[in-house]
Order: C-alpha cells, then structure tokens, then sequence
C-alpha cells in the first residue's frame, strides 16, 4: 500500500522541479517518486526488498 510523504521546500526548488516534470509531461509527484527510485538505484539500494516500516 502506497503512503503519503510531506515535505517543506523553497518556492525556487519547487519551481525547478516543475519545470522538469513538465518536460517529461509527469506529475510533480511523479517526477519526485522516480527521481528517487533512480538515487537509491545509483546507491545499489533495491528498496523493493525494504522491509516497510509502519
């Protein structure tokens, strides 16, 4: 199951990241989500195997 996560930004990065979901025609929320699956892939993290913490 999918949960939420919040988090604080400056206008200015949130700014950025929209310009660079909608280059690639994704959701902010997408972009993020991928954008961080692809740092724990660069780190050799697989965090399908994670177990969840509730």
């Amino acid at each position: 199951m999918k949960m939420t996560l919040s988090f604080k930004v400056d206008p200015q990065l949130k700014d950025a990241l929209l310009k660079l979901a909608d280059k690639e025609n994704r959701t902010l929320s997408n972009y993020v989500v991928t954008a961080l699956m692809k740092h724990l892939e660069n780190h050799d993290i697989d965090w399908r195997k994670e177990t969840p913490k509730k």
